[in-house]
């Protein structure tokens, strides 16, 4: 088998970097965070409202440096981990939160009240979960709802859809109706 090489992507406030740390442990592999490649390599520009806005192309260059310079697994994780060259990944986690849940969250991080819709409206329409299924294809995403899940319990979900016990398929995590009944 390839070298395993896994992208944790999801909304902010989904866990992803709890998450990506908890699953590089239980596999013995090294984790990428794709936010601290971006400002390392200062590959990044300042949106009108602060937000670091990477260059994409830049972006996926220092990822295939860093994946071809390590060995063994590699958890690579981010906002922006599902646009990551298909050849690369072996496979894609997209970590969902219920909305209501997320923009909790949000505020308790201290973002403003349209970055926090912005994402709270991304969660509810899939947004993250159809790009990674459009870029690498249905069999390769795995969909896991972290609402109220420790991340030891996430890893283990994903780790048993890996061995074929469950189904973590694209598209069961559904929150647009609940979303507009706010």
């Amino acid at each position: 088998m390839a070298r395993m090489v896994i992208a944790v992507s999801g909304t902010p406030g989904t866990g992803k970097s709890i998450f990506a740390r908890a699953l590089a442990k239980k596999l013995n592999a090294r984790v990428i965070d794709l936010n601290a490649l971006i400002k390392k390599k200062r590959i990044y520009r300042l949106d009108v409202d602060g937000t670091m806005i990477a260059n994409l192309p830049k972006m996926r260059k220092e990822f295939v440096r860093a994946v071809r310079a390590s060995r063994g697994p590699a958890v690579v994780e981010g906002l922006l981990a599902h646009t990551l060259p298909k050849r690369y990944l072996t496979h894609v986690v997209v970590l969902r939160t219920r909305p209501r849940i997320l923009e909790r969250r949000l505020r308790a991080r201290k973002y403003s009240k349209t970055k926090t819709r912005e994402n709270v409206e991304a969660e509810a329409l899939d947004i993250i979960l159809w790009e990674a299924v459009k870029i690498h294809g249905i069999n390769r995403v795995y969909e896991i709802n972290t609402t109220r899940l420790k991340p030891g319990a996430a890893v283990k979900l994903f780790l048993d859809a890996l061995a074929g016990k469950i189904s973590l398929r694209p598209g069961k995590v559904k929150w647009l109706e609940e979303y507009y009944k706010k």
